[in-house]
């Protein structure tokens, strides 16, 4: 029965071996295609408020950190998340 358990463990074992690295690799592509998309925005809208605002730099990161915040939130609620007394 020990002999079927260290067995069983083994077999395990590989499964989880042989199935993690492509997890991380499917984990880092969707990653990457992420970054490819919001980037650039990001990017752009940091040029745009470094120009406008170059000495409130620290302001400038908080608002921009503030947007991305609430659109993410926009787009995971959709209907509205705030729901108004009758």
């Amino acid at each position: 029965m020990i002999l079927v358990e260290l067995l069983f463990a083994l077999m395990l074992a590989g499964i989880v071996l042989l199935i993690f690295p492509l997890l991380v690799l499917l984990a880092s592509v969707a990653g990457i295609v992420l970054l490819w998309v919001l980037a650039p925005t990001v990017l752009l809208a940091a040029l745009v408020l470094w120009l406008v605002f170059p000495h409130f730099a620290g302001l400038v990161v908080l608002i921009l950190a503030l947007v991305i915040g609430f659109s993410i939130l926009d787009r995971r609620y959709p209907g509205g998340s705030v729901r108004y007394w009758p």
